[in-house]
């Protein structure tokens, strides 16, 4: 059972090089799921020992977690590049050529939150394109259940928010 882990782990490290951008858990677990490669527990196994080895790095914003890969799993990467069969390899392609897009933009929109010095909270709000800010909200809310909903909320109702100011800033 230890090769088909190998190759999981090394699968999560090519995707994440090929994509050229961090990806979230549901979209590594998606490639792993809807190619019917394995179960929704290994591949989060998968990820969890690549992330405990320092290949991948994880980088958690209010609900969403994406992750990186290292310099150390490029290098892991490279020693065994082999593992990936030409099958997979060709998955792999795929699924990025189909899902890439949204993936991009499912992980530009971001949203935190975090206490205030003076009380209440401060929700930050942004969208970014190459990891490049191209718009950044601040703002501040008395209660922790309204960051948490603006928050949850905004990838749902950011492309209206910025469509609104974009007009505004045309007009």
């Amino acid at each position: 059972m230890a090769e088909p882990n190998l190759i999981y782990k090394i699968t999560i490290l090519e995707l994440l090089h090929r994509s050229g951008f961090p990806l979230s858990n549901s979209q590594i677990t998606d490639f792993f799921l809807e190619g019917n490669l394995t179960d929704y527990f290994t591949a989060q196994q998968a990820i969890s020992d690549d992330e405990e080895a320092n290949l991948i790095l994880s980088k958690t914003n209010h609900n969403n977690t994406t992750y990186s890969i290292t310099d150390e799993g490029q290098k892991t990467l490279e020693l065994f590049k082999e593992k990936i069969s030409p099958a997979l390899s060709k998955d792999i392609n795929k699924y990025l050529k189909v899902n890439s897009i949204s993936m991009k933009e499912e992980n530009s929109y971001k949203a935190t939150y975090f206490k205030a010095d003076r009380g209440g909270f401060v929700v930050q709000l942004r969208i970014t394109e190459n990891d490049v800010p191209t718009m950044d909200l601040s703002f501040h809310v008395g209660s922790k259940e309204q960051a948490e909903t603006l928050c949850n909320n905004w990838k749902v109702r950011s492309d209206e928010v910025y469509a609104s100011i974009m007009d505004i800033l045309m007009n």
